[in-house]
């Protein structure tokens, strides 16, 4: 797709979606227009601040920054969310709680048809606005994770499990419907305690904003206090939902991670408390004052940066964890959505896996199957699945791999800045050039015999791990080996 016409307008043609994931792929000069939008009357601002999650003080500072080099604040911030691996649908819907209908016309063409529905179209420019009679659309992460949108691209809403391709494909609606929720409570009521929805409110304040965890595209998580413990409380908000069938599939992923965190209980993965889907689905686990890995490696101030002890844990603990639900049953468990941001951490610093929603059961012997849809976020998914939808337990294993890097280096998966955008590219380059190790370990900690051994070895498996060959790639038993004795 070129670039826009220099009279200003945008060509009209549908581009192909697969192209245009990340706020990173919008062309230059669009990315430069829609900035100018969100320019008038400081709207990146206040964009910034209820939807993205920046308190004012990082958002001032981003002004004062680009006020010294003549930079446009508003597309600093874009570049900013983008480097977190957002997508220009989860910018499309927060646009559309801002009601900035202009900006969101602007970049529609990059967002599947089933979202268009989100723009008010206004008679003369006044309110009273209809909603465009559009197809519906399915539901977004609730952890403010990236995905990637629909059929041929990852995206967090719960496929239909495992259809084989050459089987016909259902509607997510008709997939629900053949999981049905009554069936699915009673499988596991019996199990899981059910907690109800006033209890909850209660718990976090009727929700109070102070307790709030992490926001997503439909969803937020929040801290709360329930019978004097801590816990996390995952909450779908239906309100932010308009349509029968988002609903249905927001609630089917719910009922998928109880089925899953149900069946898996291992010490390197997150324990789930209990549910309650009196009024808005709602899963409790339990609480780790730790954070996400995300946050303690990319936190803009961190306390105090992991140490390579801490690090090298983690990971043997994450490896530990992944092989449990690769081996446990007959047929493996395959989580997804491995990344920094589903990597949590207690007290002590030791990983808990967590968010099931994207977990599917793979085949016996773990041979590879052709499924109907890809999901995940992009810079963990290797290319037999995003772009030949071969899902296998070597999936998780890439995506493991990335996060290796990340602990290592302390870079992110994916920066828009480097030269060599993948991480993987990176390294791919840094092992072709021969690049000592000391060159690519986490500069925020001291450089010493102890530090280059942990990094080598994180880097080393990391690329075992991340191999083009599915099965060039080790099963995460050997992973959790390698690691164990470096």
């Amino acid at each position: 797709m070129g670039e826009s016409p220099a009279t200003g307008a945008y060509s009209t043609s549908t581009p192909n979606l697969s192209n245009f994931v990340y706020i990173y792929d919008i062309p230059r000069m669009e990315k430069k227009r829609l900035a100018a939008l969100l320019e008038a009357n400081n709207k990146w601002y206040d964009l910034g601040e209820k939807q993205m999650g920046y308190s004012t003080a990082e958002l001032d500072g981003m002004q004062r920054c680009c006020a010294r080099n003549n930079r446009s604040p508003a597309e600093d911030l874009l570049d900013k969310w983008g480097n977190y691996n957002h997508t220009i649908t989860e910018l499309f819907v927060v646009l559309s709680r801002e009601r900035l209908y202009n900006c969101m016309e602007l970049i529609k063409r990059y967002v599947d048809p089933r979202y268009h529905m989100l723009i008010k179209h206004t008679s003369g420019g006044s309110g009273g606005g209809r909603t465009a009679e559009l197809a519906t659309f399915s539901g977004a992460d609730a952890n403010n994770n990236p995905k990637i949108p629909f059929q041929n691209c990852a995206h967090k809403v719960s496929p239909p499990i495992d259809k084989v391709a050459h089987k016909p494909k259902s509607s997510p609606v008709a997939a629900d419907k053949s999981a049905n929720a009554d069936g699915n409570l009673d499988d596991l009521s019996s199990l899981i305690p059910k907690i109800s929805y006033e209890e909850l409110a209660a718990a976090t304040d009727n929700w109070s904003e102070r307790n709030i965890l992490g926001k997503g595209g439909f969803g937020t998580v929040y801290r709360g206090v329930f019978k004097h413990t801590s816990m996390a409380i995952k909450k779908i908000d239906y309100n932010k939902v308009k349509t029968s069938e988002a609903e249905r599939i927001q609630l089917q992923q719910s009922f998928n991670e109880l089925r899953y965190l149900n069946s898996c209980r291992h010490d390197n993965i997150v324990p789930l408390f209990g549910y309650s889907l009196d009024k808005e689905p709602c899963l409790v686990y339990q609480f780790m004052p730790g954070g996400s890995l995300d946050k303690c490696l990319f936190a803009r101030r961190p306390a105090s940066p992991l140490t390579w002890k801490e690090r090298m844990n983690i990971a043997v603990g994450t490896a530990r964890g992944l092989q449990y639900l690769h081996t446990f049953s007959d047929k493996p468990f395959i989580h997804g959505d491995i990344k920094p941001g589903n990597i949590l951490l207690n007290e002590f610093k030791q990983p808990r896996i967590g968010d099931f929603g994207l977990t599917r059961q793979g085949t016996p012997h773990d041979s590879t199957m052709v499924v109907s849809r890809v999901y995940g976020t992009r810079p963990y998914i290797p290319k037999e699945f995003y772009h030949r939808r071969e899902l296998s337990t070597k999936v998780d294993t890439y995506s493991f791999g990335v996060v290796l890097y990340e602990i290592g280096t302390g870079l992110r998966a994916w920066d828009e800045r480097r030269a060599d955008k993948h991480l993987k590219d990176y390294i791919a380059r840094a092992v072709h050039d021969d690049v000592h190790v000391s060159e690519l370990m986490d500069k925020t900690l001291p450089m010493d015999s102890d530090g280059l051994h942990c990094c080598y070895n994180l880097l080393k498996v990391g690329h075992q791990c991340t191999a083009d060959d599915p099965k060039q790639r080790p099963d995460m038993v050997g992973v959790m080996w390698h690691l164990d004795k470096a």
